[in-house]
């Protein structure tokens, strides 16, 4: 019998891997891959950021989830909190860090 937390954490060591530039979110949904982080470059965490941001109202709407629309109405990505990210990586992809497959 497998346990919650050893599901959990086998959940978080998935890769998600992007085709054609897109990855797919946990509902199903294809959505352009995430921009890079570069370490030591905050611009890149912004962008990427903004990127969950524009993401997550995207399918917060096509799923007509209005918690997750109004969560969102006043999000600003330089304002970014880490509680805010890791909900917004679990409602797209089912996990609050996911990992994505290097592009080549």
């Amino acid at each position: 019998m497998i346990l919650m937390t050893e599901l959990s954490e086998a959940v978080t060591d998935l890769v998600l891997r992007p085709v054609d530039g897109h990855v797919t979110t946990v509902n199903g949904h294809c959505i352009p891959q995430p921009p890079w982080i570069v370490h030591d470059d905050w611009s890149t965490v912004t962008a990427y950021d903004q990127w969950l941001i524009d993401q997550g109202r995207r399918e917060a709407q096509e799923l007509g989830d209005d918690w997750m629309i109004q969560r969102l109405a006043d999000a600003v990505a330089e304002k970014m909190e880490t509680s805010t990210r890791h909900l917004l990586s679990d409602f797209l992809f089912g996990q609050p860090h996911p990992r994505f497959e290097a592009r080549s």
